[in-house]
């Protein structure tokens, strides 16, 4: 069975991993922690895969 959520992480424009959970908080955790040693504009959504729509947004920002 296909899980309700699927999560992309991107550094800069090239998609860096992908998770799916049934959950939308563990796949938002998860995406999280894979901003942790990538450098550049780090970022991320979560999909529901039924709807197709955008649930949550992730951005990882560098204070100078």
């Amino acid at each position: 069975m296909k899980a309700k959520y699927t999560a992309n992480a991107y550094c800069n424009e090239e998609k860096i991993a992908t998770e799916a959970g049934d959950d939308v908080d563990k796949p938002y955790a998860w995406m999280v922690l894979q901003a942790n040693g990538n450098f550049g504009d780090v970022h991320g959504e979560i999909i529901d895969n039924k709807t197709h729509e955008v649930v949550k947004t992730f951005q990882k920002t560098y204070l100078d």
